[in-house]
């Protein structure tokens, strides 16, 4: 896999978890019944996992 590939790969994946993320806070913000330890879970693994590629590639905004 080339460097561009792995690039375009995590890039990907970055946008990908900040639109799920994205889902997951209008939800609970219009139902906080939607709100569980599973899903909050899922959002803080999704929170952590963007806050490495960001750091990765320098993404601070």
């Amino acid at each position: 896999m080339g460097i561009y590939d792995e690039m375009r790969r995590d890039l990907n994946e970055l946008v990908s978890l900040v639109r799920q993320s994205e889902r997951y806070m209008t939800s609970i913000s219009a139902n906080p019944k939607l709100a569980s330890e599973a899903t909050h879970t899922a959002e803080l693994q999704r929170e952590h996992r963007i806050a490495e590629l960001s750091a990765r590639y320098g993404i601070t905004a």
